[in-house]
């Protein structure tokens, strides 16, 4: 229950960088754990056995030692002297219902009740008891001489160095797992790499660099993604240069025989008054239509120039003057513009063109604009276009930059090119264009520039 939930939170919380790390590390740890383990359980048996061999094999040779002291006559008491004092040991010796010991480490009431009984009856006994500090002892009794002689060893220091081995496999099985981890993460990352570029790539052709490309790795398992993602953007980047040479020639083819219709209308509306009236009004509507026609004729070269020319021209321009000259150009009061006049630097002919357009936009579609904002930024400039239409729906607020697409659709003015050049200017520029709610009620476009340095 306790792992599901565990694997169910990495799962959603963490990246796949990190759960590779996680499962490297998990995987070494119980590897770690399992290999410390055998190694624990080895190393202790062994100590154990080598302990318990090496005491046997000294209580045999003290016992004889004291064996043949006391076959000399030697004295009871003093049987124990011929013996080498060590620290982890203790020797007795009991004749009759007498204890004679060489130190008082273990006291002969805490041997085991058999071990002395075990010892008469088979010639030799040895058994591995606590005594009343909790520390175990190794007590090996064999009869000598007269009585019976009991030497008993401590596993004090077997203890410290089995404490010491699993503190050090203990840590080992850590670093294993902090090893493990970041072997993982480095894996992870590495194979991740290939995604990460291509996110990048995507990124970058999402905001209109069309030439952007990843790198293909060595490796021919991960190579295969970035090669696909390469030869997808080259033909996204091909039909779209087919589109755009298409729509520039197809304009450009346009604008000849649009020229001569242009002045034949205008040569007309001239001469209007001398028409009947049915005539008169037909001349109007194609007056109307062909100047339509050549605008939007003109927005479509102005789309196809932008895609294929990302030269940004960079200039001083005092950002008050110019909007004022272009309000004053489209018979607007200069008294719409708010904010201080400032110079910055900019690429004036696309600046312009934004400005120009949201006003546009704004006079068709908008019912007239209330107000153009500017101000400083910590990054650049910010411009506010208000209008005093109905507004923009949420739904459409992302529909209406894109070529051909009103918010109105029964209005009859513009292409719906405008706001898609805005759109593909401000992209130019570095900065971000967005549509909300005014506050006097209609429409407000926000454009956020960055200044060139």
């Amino acid at each position: 229950m306790t792992s599901g939930f565990f694997g169910r939170f990495i799962g959603r919380r963490a990246g796949l960088a990190t759960r590779v790390a996680v499962a490297f590390a998990l995987i070494s740890l119980v590897v770690a754990l399992m290999v410390s383990g055998a190694t624990y359980l080895g190393t202790s048996v062994y100590l154990l056995q080598q302990r318990e061999d090496a005491a046997l094999s000294r209580a045999l040779i003290d016992a004889r030692i004291v064996d043949a002291a006391l076959v000399e006559g030697v004295k009871q008491g003093r049987a124990l002297d011929r013996l080498v004092a060590t620290e982890d040991s203790q020797s007795l010796l009991r004749v009759g219902d007498v204890w004679y010991s060489s130190n008082v480490t273990v006291s002969p009431r805490e041997l085991p009740p058999d071990l002395l009984d075990s010892a008469e009856r088979e010639g030799g006994s040895w058994q591995r008891f606590p005594v009343s500090s909790g520390e175990v002892f190794l007590a090996v009794a064999v009869p000598v001489e007269g009585g019976m002689f009991v030497e008993s060893f401590s596993f004090a220091t077997l203890d410290q160095v089995l404490t010491i081995l699993r503190w050090v496999l203990v840590a080992a099985a850590i670093m294993a797992f902090l090893v493990g981890g970041g072997v993982g993460r480095a894996a992870g990352v590495r194979l991740l790499r290939p995604l990460a570029d291509v996110a990048d790539g995507a990124r970058r052709i999402t905001a209109g660099d069309m030439r952007a490309r990843v790198p293909v790795p060595e490796d021919p398992d991960l190579s295969a993604i970035s090669t696909a993602f390469n030869d997808m953007a080259a033909a996204v980047q091909d039909r779209l240069e087919r589109e755009r040479r298409f729509s520039a020639n197809v304009s450009h083819e346009l604008r000849s025989p649009l020229t001569g219709i242009v002045g034949t209308a205008d040569l007309l509306e001239r001469r209007i008054e001398r028409l009947p009236e049915r005539e008169a009004n037909l001349i109007r509507a194609l007056g109307s239509q062909v100047r339509r026609f050549s605008a939007t004729v003109l927005d479509l070269l102005e789309i196809s120039r932008i895609g294929g020319d990302e030269i940004v021209q960079e200039e001083a321009i005092d950002i008050g003057l110019l909007i004022d000259e272009l309000l004053s150009t489209r018979g607007l009061s200069r008294s719409l513009r708010v904010g201080d006049n400032f110079a910055m630097r900019l690429d004036p002919r696309r600046f312009e063109r934004i400005v120009g357009n949201l006003i546009d936009n704004a006079q068709r579609h908008g019912e007239g604009v209330t107000g153009v904002a500017t101000e400083r930024t910590g990054a650049g400039l910010r411009l506010i276009v208000d209008d005093a239409g109905p507004g923009v729906p949420k739904a459409l607020a992302e529909q209406i930059f894109e070529p051909f697409a009103r918010g109105d659709a029964t209005s009859p003015d513009g292409a719906g090119l405008g706001l898609a050049i805005v759109r593909e200017q401000v992209r130019l520029l570095g900065g971000s264009v967005l549509v909300e709610e005014s506050p006097g009620g209609g429409a407000r476009f926000v454009v956020d520039l960055p200044e060139r340095r």
